[in-house]
């Protein structure tokens, strides 16, 4: 295991929602821990209390906006059974299974998902149309992720 790899998982660890981890691989092993992220509690000191005089709600001019994080897919989700790394292809070299577009067919392997040196096929769970793909080649996934969306014929 090179340190880069070391260093990436490092990395995707920290920016990720996992708050525990564990990866051995050969003779190396990583464990991975951080606390959760929970509220700040805010205690103030007694301070001398003073008449305040109501204010009013500041009224927004301007409506809201809804905050999108994705865009809107419809069809049906691909997910990672599992923590690992996505593969699209089965090689560095070679041509990745699906791309946007592709027609594929119930069972047939889209992508696969490395998880302690073991390759596990993400199969189709439905005939259709490749919508949208996730996940980028050697991006470090977590369970229950979407990796791809697949429009039904």
């Amino acid at each position: 295991m090179n340190i880069d790899l070391v260093k990436q998982l490092i990395t995707e660890f920290e920016n990720s929602d996992v708050f525990k981890m564990k990866v051995e691989i050969e003779d190396i092993k990583l464990e991975l821990e951080k606390a959760p992220v929970a509220p700040v509690n805010v205690v103030s000191a007694p301070v001398a209390s003073m008449p305040v005089a109501p204010v009013a709600p500041a009224v927004s001019q301007v409506p809201e906006a809804p905050v999108n994080k994705e865009p809107e897919v419809s069809g049906t989700p691909v997910k990672s059974p599992i923590v690992g790394v996505f593969y699209a292809a089965s090689s560095p070299t070679a041509k990745p299974y699906v791309e946007v577009g592709s027609k594929v067919k119930a069972g047939q392997v889209l992508c696969i998902v490395e998880a302690m040196k073991v390759m596990n096929e993400i199969k189709a769970p439905i005939d259709g149309t490749v919508t949208a793909i996730m996940a980028n080649s050697e991006d470090l996934v977590e369970y229950d992720q979407v990796l791809m969306i697949i429009e039904g014929n």
